[in-house]
């Protein structure tokens, strides 16, 4: 079983707890979550959600900027999937597929969830510095994220939740100190007001490819900003982010971008200035050169793995795919970069999962084999073992 620690440390100040509000007043942002302690030595533990990201995230690594192969007809039907090559193969991906029908798994995802959002509950938030402030408000507004899409799995594509004026990022569906909050005001109103800085857009995990990546590991003070500046790096520097030519007169970014356009007041421009701080290679060039920004590429489909995959016709079996619980752990590149977490070596009911992946049509296998590819290309080496057949687990 996953423990639920104590969040709450205390370093050598143990008698001096300093709670008082040290930030400048501001109109839309509630009095409750204003103000830091910047020497402050408490930190919040997020031992519990580390575990869980370690073993439900699939790390795919930086994009290659090639589009996924096209869609094949499986044997016997003329249909096929419809695949938005140019991001199909990006992004990290959560075991959403796991979670479906594991009642246990959703309890200690949901737990997580409601032990985050009691935290200024306990202790007032302007005790904390605003490095520990941004880990907390980025861990609370994912691991909402997922506990929501969860409930709703396999819904594929999230458009009308994020667009929608009721969908799941406008309603208040978080209590904090008291205070009603929907994601969209954890965003745009705590996030905007208290740090003004586009990098903290990256650590906004958002359910669908097309948002910046879910890490495998939970943000922590110490490591947020260095974090939050990989994801933007990544971010950036991948097909759903930006994708330009030389000597285009446009330059096409990710519509995530109109969508937080309050983090970029002159639009353009300020977008331009921030994306090239870390666009690499031609399209460095490309977005120099170009004359209009156009913020239309979109892909809304789930970041899960394999699940809402459409299998069409049954003409021949295909051959059983191992997938994910059998890549490796290690590496020399760090927390942020580690590998594939084995799904069998987790705590708790994580290390009883026992999948039957099935069967599959060349459209979800292509698809995996391309992730594979990606994954074997950033991480050097893999080991895999098969997967039992399903009546193996009976």
């Amino acid at each position: 079983m996953l423990q639920f620690n104590n969040r709450f440390k205390k370093g050598q100040w143990y008698l001096i707890i300093l709670l008082f509000n040290c930030g400048f007043a501001k109109a839309d942002l509630p009095e409750v979550f204003q103000g830091d302690t910047p020497d402050s030595e408490y930190v919040i533990s997020y031992d519990d959600l580390d575990a869980l990201l370690r073993a439900t995230v699939l790390y795919t690594g930086q994009s290659n900027r090639k589009k996924a192969g096209k869609s094949v007809a499986r044997t016997g039907t003329r249909l096929k999937a419809n695949v938005d090559r140019l991001t199909a193969n990006e992004g990290n991906r959560f075991h959403y597929e796991e979670f479906k029908n594991n009642a246990e798994l959703k309890q200690i995802l949901h737990k997580i969830r409601k032990s985050l959002e009691a935290v200024p509950a306990e202790v007032k938030l302007s005790a904390f510095s605003k490095s520990e402030q941004l880990a907390f408000w980025l861990n609370l507004y994912n691991v909402t994220v997922l506990d929501e899409l969860i409930s709703i799995y396999p819904e594929k594509s999230l458009e009308s939740l994020v667009n929608g004026d009721s969908g799941l990022f406008e309603r208040k569906i978080l209590n904090v100190a008291g205070i009603p909050l929907s994601l969209n005001d954890i965003q745009f109103t705590i996030l905007l007001e208290k740090y003004k800085d586009p990098l903290v857009l990256y650590g906004l995990y958002q359910g669908y490819i097309g948002s910046p990546g879910l890490r495998k590991h939970a943000y922590t003070g110490k490591n947020v900003y260095r974090t939050v500046t990989n994801n933007a790096s990544e971010f950036i520097n991948s097909n759903r982010g930006t994708y330009g030519e030389v000597n285009a007169e446009n330059f096409r970014v990710s519509s995530f971008y109109e969508r937080s356009r309050p983090y970029f007041p002159d639009f353009n421009e300020d977008l331009k200035s921030h994306l090239l701080e870390y666009l690499s290679g031609n399209q460095r060039q490309a977005l120099e050169t170009a004359k209009v920004i156009e913020a239309d590429i979109s892909n809304w489909q789930i970041t899960d793995v394999y699940g809402t995959s459409r299998n069409y016709g049954a003409g021949l079996a295909d051959n059983t795919a191992a997938l994910i619980g059998a890549f490796s752990n290690g590496g020399t590149r760090g927390a942020e970069f580690d590998g594939v977490a084995n799904l069998d070596g987790a705590a708790g009911p994580l290390q009883d999962l026992s999948t039957s992946y099935g069967r599959f049509g060349p459209a979800q296998l292509q698809r995996m084999k391309e992730l594979d590819a990606i994954r074997l290309n950033e991480r050097g080496s893999v080991s895999v073992t098969d997967l039992k057949a399903e009546e193996d687990n009976k």
